[in-house]
Parts: structure tokens; C-alpha cells; sequence
């Protein structure tokens, strides 16, 4: 195990600069993970971990003896409390980082079952909000266009709680193009629909859409779904939150589905 002691060190450098910028994550194609228990999720689900990182206090415990043994040969690296908490995004520093390959997306069937497609939801914490109830919910792909938040930024891997590998998650897609293929059923969530949420079939294969937080989707994917649906709302609210939104129509489904 190497120790570190000193920001000027390479290695802490170029682990603060993964975890400070979008465009160094998607050149080296890595992204940093948090917590033992995202870290153990990763390893679960066959993902690879390129480099371990432990604060000194994490490094004597028996879990980071536990996580250590099932990385054999991967680089370990580790560094006082507050060296480590210069690469936390935590308020309490949990004492252990993965730097993890960015999975790359598999094409997604036009016969999927259950897809969730994102047009510009931007908020990192929304778009991790989603990918956590599109795992609890049995989803099998999720579809991001180009103009939403990297679904492998720190934000989005912390909202997102090990979603992430579970889900085939496809960045930068076209869903035009992914809607005019798909062969079930597609539901674009819309306030303005005439149709309520809860008189639409979500039983067979099924996509649903749902678009950015202040202008909510378009009107070419709106009109290339095959059913438009709004939430009903017998409250004051004028609109739910595109993750709050998402996460209902989803569990309607899982509800039909019973």
C-alpha cells in the first residue's frame, strides 16, 4: 500500500482533478466512487476497480481489510483524514474511494420491457434520484440524451446510491431515433396531457419519457411517443419535480404490473 502526504503528490493531483471535472472523467473514461458500500456494489456487479483509495483511519478496519482482499493486485493508495477529505464530496468523509472504468452503454433493444428515457434533466441530484428508483423499480435501461448531467458524476453516483450497476445506463442518445424503433409502448409525461397517468396500460414492454426540469419535453418527443399522460394533482402544486414526476409514473407501472 503507498502512502500519500502531500497535495504536490501526482497521484493525489490527478485524482483531484477526476473528481473535479466532467471533461477529465470522460478523457481517462474513470469516474470516482464513494462509500464501502458503492464500492462493494461495484464489485458485486462484476464492475472492475482500478485504484483504491483509504484514509488512514478506514485502512485499519477489518471492512477495508474485507474490500483490499477481493482487489488483489489493484493499486492501493493512503492518505491522512485531511488529505481525504480534499476528494470527498461528503460532509463526513466515509474513508474509502474507487476509481471505477466508465461502463460503456449497451444498444438498448427496440423489444426492451422497461426503459426510462431522460431529455436535459440537468440536476445532477435529479438525474441520480432517477436512476435509483429506475433500479428499485425493475427498470432495465435508461436512455440520457446529450443535454443531461453526466450520469457518472460524483453528484449523480452519490444520488444514485449503486443504481448504476444495475442499469444499462446510455449516454448522449438519440431518442428520436430510439422511439421511432421502439416497439412498446412509449409515455411521454406531460402536465398538459389530457390523458391521466392512471388510464394508461403500463403492463407490457414500456417506455417512459420524461423531459427537463423548467421546460419539460419537447414537443417532437412529446409527439413521437405514443401516448401522452399527465399526474393527476388535486393540489395546489402547479408541477412535481422531473425525478418526483418520474419516479411516480415508474411505481404506476410497477403497480400494474403486480
Amino acid at each position: 500500500m503507498k502512502r500519500i502526504a502531500s497535495r504536490d503528490n501526482p497521484a493525489f493531483k490527478s485524482l483531484a482533478r477526476l473528481l473535479a471535472s466532467a471533461a477529465e472523467r470522460r478523457r481517462q473514461n474513470a469516474s470516482l466512487i464513494e462509500g464501502p458500500n458503492l464500492v462493494s456494489g461495484c464489485l458485486d456487479a462484476g464492475h472492475s476497480v482500478e485504484q483504491l483509495v483509504l484514509s488512514d483511519a478506514f485502512a485499519e478496519t477489518a471492512e477495508a481489510e474485507a474490500l483490499r482482499a477481493r482487489l488483489p493486485g489493484v493499486t492501493c493508495l493512503r492518505m491522512p483524514q485531511a488529505l481525504f477529505a480534499k476528494l470527498s464530496g461528503l460532509a463526513t468523509p466515509s474513508g474509502v474511494l474507487a476509481v471505477v472504468p466508465t461502463p460503456a452503454g449497451r444498444p438498448v433493444p427496440s423489444s426492451a420491457r422497461f426503459c426510462l428515457a431522460l431529455e436535459d434533466v440537468q440536476d445532477p441530484g435529479n438525474v441520480g434520484t432517477l436512476l435509483r428508483a429506475a433500479a428499485a423499480g425493475g427498470v432495465e435501461h435508461v436512455l440520457l440524451s446529450p443535454g443531461c448531467s453526466f450520469a457518472w458524476a460524483p453528484k449523480v453516483l452519490r444520488a444514485a446510491q449503486g443504481a448504476h450497476f444495475v442499469l444499462n445506463i446510455v449516454e448522449s442518445c438519440d431518442l428520436d431515433a430510439f422511439l421511432r424503433r421502439f416497439s412498446g409502448a412509449s409515455v411521454a409525461l406531460s402536465g398538459a396531457a389530457p390523458e391521466s397517468l392512471y388510464d394508461v396500460d403500463l403492463r407490457g414492454p414500456l417506455a417512459i419519457v420524461v423531459g427537463n426540469e423548467g421546460q419539460g419535453l419537447s414537443a417532437g418527443l412529446q409527439g413521437l411517443a405514443g401516448r401522452r399522460a399527465r399526474i393527476p394533482m388535486p393540489g395546489k402544486a402547479e408541477s412535481l419535480n422531473a425525478a418526483v414526476a418520474g419516479a411516480v409514473a415508474l411505481f404506476e407501472a410497477v403497480r400494474q404490473r403486480r
